[in-house]
């Protein structure tokens, strides 16, 4: 992996043909009983990027032996976005570039943005010792509005302190953005 002077990953450095697919590490981590929170940071364009993000300890697989959808492990605040700081701005302003949605000027990220998550598996998980493949969803509560919703994949490897935040589709980059940019 490509990390910058301070160990920080550079976020973009697994896209590849059209896909932007970010690594970010985790420099911080805590947790009470039902949550964890992370820092996440990595490096674009020479400068520290990140946020905070609270989720859901001990999700479960979403999906039954049959690949039924478990309603029950459907996490409805299951991760939660929440700005740092300038930090934040500029990943949300290298993601609005990354896509091609470029602004001329820095974006502000939104202080908090609450998301629906499932983990793409089936049967228990251990989040401690293997990565977690999760589907998250915004604004995808109703009213539903079809061009403010969005996923993405937000693959989480604690044992390694990493994040893997993929794209699912291009065509919810606009309504990402605009979730994450005041």
């Amino acid at each position: 992996m490509n990390t910058d002077s301070n160990g920080n990953p550079l976020l973009d450095q697994y896209s590849e043909e059209g896909f932007v697919d970010c690594v970010l590490r985790i420099v911080d981590r805590s947790e009470t009983t039902d949550h964890y929170r992370f820092r996440l940071q990595a490096s674009h364009a020479g400068q520290v990027v990140g946020m905070n993000v609270v989720i859901v300890k001990n999700i479960q697989g979403g999906f039954d032996p049959e690949m039924n959808l478990k309603m029950a492990n459907v996490y409805q605040r299951g991760v939660v976005f929440y700005r740092t700081g300038p930090e934040s701005d500029r990943l949300v302003t290298a993601l609005a570039t990354l896509y091609g949605e470029e602004k001329k000027q820095v974006l502000r990220m939104t202080a908090e943005e609450t998301l629906t998550a499932i983990a793409l598996h089936q049967g228990a998980l251990d989040m401690e010792r293997e990565p977690v493949k999760i589907k998250i969803f915004g604004r995808g509560a109703e009213p539903f509005d079809e061009d403010a919703y969005y996923e993405s994949f937000f693959n989480l490897d604690l044992k390694n302190g990493l994040v893997f935040w993929n794209e699912k589709d291009q065509e919810y980059r606009g309504p990402l953005i605009r979730a994450l940019a005041e």
